[in-house]
């Protein structure tokens, strides 16, 4: 006699199977392969010009703020911004009303020494004077003439000519005013070709790896194209506002409109090169300012390691230290990486 089993055991057993099952999957699952798969590529050292970056402005060889040795007030003011000049016009006069009355006053002291002196030599000669009379009185004569030639000088300098062919940049007074001797009045600059240069600011550091006359490349926000040109000088001293040291480049061929204030982009090379390596910019994570961090493989891990980024050029990242030359960089995997992690290299 068969017997029969119960629905009830069926049920037990099928879910015991099924219990089975999936136990035997999930110990499946915990024996998948865990490690990462990654792209490698060798790091790799050469000799590199490493390049200076920096910005200036547009400006003349020949530029020049133009003042009144004397102070006074202003007279007239003969030109406005944007005017262009010649060599030699004049640009702007003093009120000379008290530097005439001073030079009135020195021409009547020059007349009376001149008589003292002449009175005293006399005397001398008939013996009424002494020596040291007569040689005071020649010391005030001459004294006199001096004081004469101060003036005539003053006088000379109460107007304003143009020093070179250019244009009027700035007006910095107006007629009227009263200004100091010295005080800028006019802010003049070449239109000459020959004359443009961008005037750039460098740090020490960069400032010592110059020379003059090493390659640069230029651009402008106003132009497409990249100008090439040269470090026509350099600065021996820090400029005291900033602390930087002042660099001129001169464009080799200049755009056909150039005018004083055009902002560039500045990238100079250095004629003393600098051993780098070489690896992929996508090998780099972390970065900031000049550091970054690379995965390097090594035996069969992911050991991640800091940088110190030279510069970046185009695909390529510049390092100054931090790997060593055929290192294994991680290239392609990397965002799944700890250090430490294990690795297996794919093709």
């Amino acid at each position: 006699m068969k017997k029969r089993i119960k629905p009830g055991i069926i049920v037990i057993i099928a879910s015991a199977a099924l219990v089975f099952a999936s136990c035997k999957e999930a110990k499946k699952v915990e024996e998948t392969d865990s490690t990462i798969p990654v792209k490698i590529i060798s790091s790799a050292a050469l000799s590199q010009s490493q390049p200076i970056e920096t910005s200036g402005l547009m400006g003349s060889e020949n530029e020049a703020q133009l003042s009144f040795k004397v102070g006074g007030i202003i007279r007239e003011i003969l030109v406005k911004e944007g005017d262009k000049v010649r060599n030699g016009q004049l640009l702007a006069t003093l009120n000379t009303t008290e530097i005439a009355a001073q030079m009135a006053q020195a021409e009547e002291n020059f007349l009376k020494a001149k008589r003292d002196a002449q009175r005293t030599q006399n005397l001398y000669r008939d013996s009424v004077n002494t020596k040291e009379q007569l040689e005071n009185s020649l010391t005030s004569l001459n004294v006199a003439e001096k004081q004469l030639e101060i003036v005539r000088f003053n006088l000379s300098q109460s107007k304003i000519y143009a020093n070179s062919d250019g244009v009027v940049i700035r007006k910095l007074q107006n007629a009227g005013e009263q200004v100091q001797g010295g005080a800028p009045i006019l802010f003049l600059s070449s239109t000459n070709n020959k004359d443009w240069v961008i005037k750039c600011g460098l740090t020490d550091k960069d400032w010592t790896r110059l020379k003059g006359g090493e390659k640069a490349e230029i651009t402008f926000d106003a132009y497409p194209q990249t100008f090439s040109g040269s470090v026509s000088s350099l600065s021996q001293g820090s400029d005291a506002t900033s602390g930087l040291y002042q660099a001129e480049i001169r464009i080799e061929k200049q755009p056909a409109k150039l005018a004083t204030g055009l902002f560039a982009k500045v990238s100079i090379y250095p004629k003393e090169k600098t051993n780098l390596i070489s690896i992929p910019v996508d090998a780099l994570i972390e970065g900031e300012s000049d550091s970054a961090f690379v995965f390097v493989a090594d035996g069969g891990k992911a050991v991640k390691k800091q940088v110190k980024i030279a510069f970046l050029e185009g695909e390529k990242a510049f390092i100054r230290t931090g790997v060593d030359a055929g290192a294994q960089i991680i290239r392609e995997g990397s965002a799944y990486l700890a250090d430490g992690s294990a690795i297996k290299i794919v093709q």
